[in-house]
């Protein structure tokens, strides 16, 4: 496929849409310091002291609207979200050439943040963390540790040897290709 998207192409898209992201991300942090510092504290605090719900609202509230956005964004008209709009670049269904449907563009991007909520989720487990860590149990240790074998593998798809298609384009039947002009 001549116009698949060159990787540095595809980073730079990536950091345009990490902006969006990192701005979404700064509001939450303000609200989750209001809740905690605010009237309903103490009851976020207990809420909070709970691995299990603290992951849950973590993946609640940061992680899925950012899978969220993406998918939404590369399945509609435009075929890509904003960053990627920037850069001139498209998600479209491998061979097919079409913008990806709604469940395609999920599947694409749930495994493509799959890393992040795998570490929300080992790191949540971590006794005592952020301020005092304990000793982590295996598990978590473990489920970090395939986090980052999967940013590793998903980084090596960006290569020739990857064929410039990660797992999560591979597996979601999709490939990112030179578009549309650059907005």
């Amino acid at each position: 496929m001549n116009d698949v998207a060159a990787p540095t192409a595809r980073i730079r898209a990536f950091a345009w849409d990490y902006l969006a992201v990192l701005g979404y991300l700064v509001g939450l942090t303000g609200l989750g310091l209001l809740l905690t510092f605010g009237p309903v504290g103490s009851a976020w605090a207990e809420l909070m002291q709970d691995p299990v719900r603290a992951d849950f609202v973590a993946f609640v509230f940061a992680v899925l609207p950012v899978v969220l956005y993406f998918a939404l964004s590369e399945s509609s008209r435009a075929g890509a979200t904003w960053g990627k709009r920037r850069v001139g670049l498209v998600v479209v269904v491998a061979g097919l050439g079409t913008f990806p449907a709604l469940g395609r563009a999920l599947i694409r991007n749930g495994l493509k943040f799959l890393p992040w909520q795998m570490a929300h989720t080992a790191m949540f487990h971590i006794p005592g963390l952020p301020a005092a860590t304990g000793e982590p149990p295996t598990w978590s240790v473990v489920v970090l540790g395939a986090a980052w074998l999967l940013v590793a593998l998903y980084l090596l798809g960006l290569t020739r040897l990857g064929g410039y298609r990660p797992m999560y384009d591979r597996v979601a039947g999709t490939v990112v290709v030179r578009g549309r002009a650059a907005e």
